[in-house]
């Protein structure tokens, strides 16, 4: 044989036999970690930014409606002919100063105040809930970027053992041994694939950009970590029990529930009278004494029929409204969690053929067809088959792998739970 053909075939091995990317391989220093994003996230996303600034607002609102309306001030100066006259020039002038407070019906103050409480309560789990579907929406952009990084990095690996191939059959056309046909099918699949590199680069610098547009910079990533299978050991009824009594979400629509409960007995106390309490002192001239008045005013509802009633109507309406927006919510997020569990045990189950049984196998057959093919038992349309079979197969791997730790993401915000590896 040749030296230039067994050096090309060698080459070629050498290729088959190299890590196929399911075992850990070592990775550049240069490394983009998710751990560090998923900080900056929670410092620089404009939406997790407003949702904390409106749940501060909202811990501001108890305090205010539970509180006393402002006190009034009077300053009166009752003059006789002329403005502002002065004493003594009518024995009815008089000036004065008062003060007057309205006074709610005992306990509305109190309502008002807890059911702000509530709604603030609401808003600090919607800053939860946005938390963690803002992490989890960034970690599957990360696991989609290491995912298309992972596919350049295979289809550049195959276009050199391609290049190899194409060696081979020129070898061999040359010594007489193959044909001309092998080598322009060489050519056409390594053209292919660098069709295949270019859509790919394509799908990296769109992650990457959606990437930095969450983050709120324009800092260039280098690359991402590499991403293993994380372990999942909860049961379906487990996942459940989490998402019924964990999800920040159901949480808050909870909270709003008891929110609207509490309002209706706000609207039932409207139809019970406001006070207005005064007190005013009178300065009038010689000979006459000094006058004090105290005044009582009570706000009478007597168009509660109207009125408070329809208030009364009006709450109970939000409330049942809010109770079927809390059990929609729930049956959503179940049926969320139920479809999330059976993505990540199947993608569990198709991993580990893919690890024990599928590529190690398609890799010994392409290592098998070289071979035969070195001794003229196999023909090239085999080789090249053989190859393209072992690359569409670790990219499926691949592919699968991002499916699984995609859908440990996406149940994330459910649970209130980081399913996660961290990415090292």
């Amino acid at each position: 044989m040749p030296s230039r053909l067994r050096m090309t075939l060698a080459a070629a091995l050498v290729l088959i036999l190299q890590d196929t990317g399911l075992s850990q391989a070592q990775q550049p220093a240069s490394q983009t970690d998710l751990r560090e994003l998923l900080e900056a996230l929670i410092e620089k996303n404009p939406e997790i930014l407003a949702a904390q600034y409106r749940f501060e607002a909202a811990t501001k609102r108890p305090s205010q409606v539970s509180t006393l309306p402002d006190p009034k001030l009077t300053l009166v100066n009752f003059g006789v002919g002329a403005p502002f006259s002065r004493l003594n020039a009518s024995e009815f002038a008089y000036r004065g100063v008062g003060v007057s407070q309205d006074i709610p019906f005992p306990g509305k103050l109190a309502l008002a105040g807890e059911q702000a409480k509530r709604e603030a309560d609401s808003e600090r789990e919607m800053y939860r809930s946005l938390i963690l579907e803002k992490a989890s929406q960034l970690k599957q952009a990360y696991f989609d970027w290491f995912n298309v990084t992972k596919a350049i990095e295979i289809t550049g690996k195959n276009r050199d053992l391609l290049d190899r191939f194409e060696q081979i059959a020129r070898a061999r056309y040359s010594v007489g041994r193959g044909i001309q046909t092998d080598v322009l099918r060489a050519q056409a699949e390594i053209s292919g694939l660098a069709q295949q590199s270019e859509l790919l680069e394509q799908r990296r610098a769109t992650t990457e950009a959606k990437i930095r547009s969450m983050l709120n910079f324009e800092t260039p990533l280098s690359r991402p970590a590499d991403v293993r299978k994380s372990t999942f050991d909860l049961d379906l009824d487990r996942v459940l029990a989490l998402v019924e009594g964990g999800s920040p979400q159901l949480k808050s629509s909870r909270a709003l529930v008891e929110s609207r409960a509490v309002a209706i007995d706000r609207a039932r106390l409207e139809t019970r009278p406001d006070f207005n309490v005064s007190f005013q002192w009178q300065k009038t001239g010689a000979p006459f004494p000094d006058y004090y008045m105290t005044s009582v005013e009570i706000q009478l509802p007597i168009f509660s029929r109207r009125k408070q009633h329809f208030g009364v109507e009006e709450s109970v309406a939000r409330f049942k409204e809010s109770r079927q927006n809390y059990e929609v919510a729930r049956q959503e997020l179940v049926f969320q969690a139920k479809d999330l569990y059976l993505t990540i045990r199947t993608s569990e189950h198709l991993l580990d053929l893919y690890q024990s049984g599928i590529i190690p196998q398609t890799s010994l057959s392409l290592e098998s067809a070289l071979s035969g093919y070195e001794v003229g038992n196999v023909d090239f349309l085999t080789l090249v088959t053989n190859s393209m079979s072992l690359l569409n197969y670790e990219m499926q791997y691949y592919d699968e792998l991002t499916k699984h730790e995609k859908a440990l993401a996406q149940l994330e915000p459910l649970l209130n739970l980081d399913l996660t590896q961290p990415q090292r």
